[in-house]
């Protein structure tokens, strides 16, 4: 006990010697600290790629992802019976048994995926993306169902292929065990919605672009016949982010309702197309908003756009993220601290009368994600109009990239973002007014089943207001 005690006294002595040193030492600049081991992202993480990385090189990846993910991550709250620490150790010996780095990013993926965030996820080197590839046709789970929705190489339609055709067979192997087995357990995806979209949409049928796949279709009257596919087609997940298309779409449906396509929010050029047509928005009687493809990008594009709708303020969100600080911990003060802010959009418009004022419907859905999303928030917000069609994907905030060996990546999601009131729509979707999806007997005669509801929607509403 007494050589317990004298260690005990010798520690505090040091303690306190070590303390006094410290009060007359010059304390290291920001800079020094960065050189000394502090910094993010070290060229050391810079290890090109190879088609197998050695065995440190695949640990210190799965290291890198477990540790920024546990110091970085928003959303632990919303995955309560998941163990971090202990996933992490789980996948050691699975990341040492993969035989090349395309089976290590996939290992990585499915650990990424248990987290159930759209905003956080490994991306594959881009040696790996290039290789990936689909057959040319667009696809969608419609009720229950996978179907045919679009077709992005005409070339098929002399195999018999065309939009309204369900696939029921992968490789010979039901479709659905095919998404189970294949597909699903690698999508990092934060509700049911989004990960059923993603599955039969952006990374069905994902393969290898040297090899084929052969799909078994039903043409709806009992007729089944098979095609062998070549996956040719670049992925639309290796295209743009989010998966985003460059596409605006504007036109008259009569010469009262004005219809405009948003796709993408990730470009400033999406707010100077719809400010040419501005003008001729002015004269609609009703508006729809079509959000439906819109993958996200930058939030304030989508704010910029939906303030010409209003002449008044609007919440935007509110934010928070993590505050760590070790020395807190160290005095055993470990529970988490937040740290964010309210916004408002400030209307800065010279001309009060300067902005649309007409019934306005947003079209929205699964695809609807992120910078779209919070486009969305302020349009609920507003109580500016209606949402028709699904909820949304349920996930936004900031993500924060981290290089990996290979250079590949992961992106983690650092940003809990709310309603102005703090009301929490991630992990949940933002919900229609009026729900409404597409079905198997409007795609094969060729309607799109929440566009004609809108119209009629805002018909019925002109017709009220005479």
């Amino acid at each position: 006990m007494k050589a317990i005690l004298n260690q005990s006294l010798i520690a505090a002595a040091v303690c306190a010697a070590t303390f006094a040193q410290a009060q007359t030492a010059v304390r290291p600049t920001a800079e020094q600290l960065y050189q000394q081991g502090a910094r993010f992202n070290s060229p050391a993480w810079a290890v090109p790629y190879r088609d197998t990385l050695s065995r440190e090189q695949r640990l210190a990846g799965l290291a890198q992802v477990w540790s920024e993910t546990k110091y970085n991550f928003a959303y632990f709250d919303k995955v309560p019976h998941l163990d971090w620490d202990s996933l992490y150790i789980a996948y050691i010996p699975k990341v040492l048994k993969t035989a090349s780095t395309e089976q290590y990013y996939q290992t990585l993926e499915e650990m990424m995926a248990q987290l159930n965030d759209g905003h956080t996820w490994v991306i594959p080197p881009s040696v790996i993306r290039e290789r990936r590839g689909k057959p040319g046709i667009q696809t969608a789970l419609i009720e229950g169902k996978a179907m045919v929705v679009g077709l992005k190489d005409l070339n098929l339609t002399r195999l018999g292929i065309r939009p309204g055709l369900e696939i029921t067979k992968v490789n010979g192997e039901d479709v659905h065990a095919y998404v189970n087995r294949a597909v699903r357990p690698y999508i990092s995806s934060s509700t049911e919605q989004n990960r059923r979209m993603f599955s039969y949409d952006y990374a069905f049928l994902l393969g290898n672009k040297a090899d084929s796949v052969r799909l078994t279709f039903d043409d709806g009257s009992g007729k089944s016949f098979t095609r062998t596919l070549p996956n040719r087609n670049t992925s639309q997940m290796n295209e743009t982010s989010m998966g985003n298309r460059r596409d605006f779409d504007f036109r008259w449906y009569g010469d009262q309702v004005a219809y405009v396509s948003l796709t993408y929010f990730d470009d400033r050029s999406i707010v100077t197309k719809f400010d040419s047509i501005y003008p001729q928005l002015k004269k609609a009687k009703a508006v729809i908003l079509d959000v439906r493809q819109n993958g996200g990008g930058n939030s304030a594009n989508g704010w910029d756009i939906l303030a010409r709708f209003t002449n008044r303020d609007f919440p935007m969100g509110k934010w928070e993220t993590r505050e760590y600080k070790p020395a807190h911990r160290s005095w055993g003060h470990e529970k988490l601290g937040w740290t964010g802010d309210k916004y408002i959009y400030n209307i800065t418009r010279k001309d009060s009368t300067d902005f649309i004022s007409v019934p306005l419907v947003i079209l929205a859905g699964a695809k609807t994600n992120s910078a779209a999303e919070d486009f969305l928030s302020a349009f609920v917000q507003m109580q500016r109009g209606l949402i028709v069609g699904e909820p949304t994907s349920g996930s936004t905030g900031n993500p924060l990239f981290v290089n990996l060996p290979g250079g590949g990546a992961a992106i983690i999601c650092t940003k809990r973002d709310t309603f102005y009131n703090g009301t929490e729509w991630v992990g949940k979707g933002i919900q229609p007014n009026i729900p409404v999806s597409q079905t198997i007997k409007d795609l094969r005669s060729n309607k799109d089943t929440v566009l004609e509801h809108a119209l009629q929607l805002v018909k019925n509403q002109l017709r009220a207001a005479k």
